[in-house]
């Protein structure tokens, strides 16, 4: 890969990775209330399940979604509804552990939710159409797949590294709940933003 595509690939991954998200969301939710420690299988989850996206886009299924816009509206509109009721389950407890998530996310199910993450879909479509579409190889496909996992890792070793921060500050009173509440419903408004857009 050219270094001018290289350099390009890495900004999109990175802007694309560190922006407030679903991921984001759920690593820093997970580490204020569970511990860093427990963000430790979605960091890992989340690159792999993605590079599966990317994976799925060199062979062809982000021409069949914009060949299908039908079907990429239904995966839009599935994700949406799922960031919704993921808010909602947030933004209601004082701590997860009151609600169906009652555990941080595993692996697999970190893998397995993004391909339920709308901004998830959007980023490995785009992704396909501008570094892949020009004949997706072993090679090419290895540096997008690792540009992306190292990226996201990062971000979101970053953004449980926040939310760890916060842990014992959030243990007085009522802050963890509004915590809890604020991260549920800026989770909510990204799904409407994606809704929008």
């Amino acid at each position: 890969m050219p270094l001018d595509q290289l350099l390009a690939l890495i900004s999109l991954a990175v802007a694309g990775s560190f922006t407030p998200g679903p991921n984001n969301t759920i690593a820093t939710v997970t580490a204020a209330n569970h511990g860093f420690r427990a963000t430790v299988p979605h960091m890992l989850g989340v690159p792999v399940g993605f590079s599966t996206m990317l994976l799925a886009g060199s062979l062809g299924v982000a021409a069949l979604l914009i060949a299908h816009p039908l079907l990429a509206q239904l995966i839009k509109w599935l994700g949406i509804a799922y960031l919704l009721y993921i808010a909602w389950l947030i933004a209601g407890s004082a701590s997860l552990g009151e609600r169906s998530i009652a555990r941080p996310l595993t692996f697999w199910q970190s893998a397995a939710f993004q391909y339920a993450n709308p901004k998830a879909w959007m980023l490995a479509a785009a992704t396909a159409a501008t570094f892949m579409a020009q004949g997706a190889n072993l090679s090419r496909t290895s540096i997008v797949v690792a540009v992306y996992a190292v990226a996201a890792v990062l971000s979101l070793v970053l953004w449980a590294g926040l939310g760890a921060a916060l842990r014992a500050w959030l243990t007085h009173g009522q802050r963890l709940r509004l915590f809890n509440l604020a991260m549920g419903v800026l989770l909510a408004a990204t799904a409407v933003w994606m809704a929008l857009f």
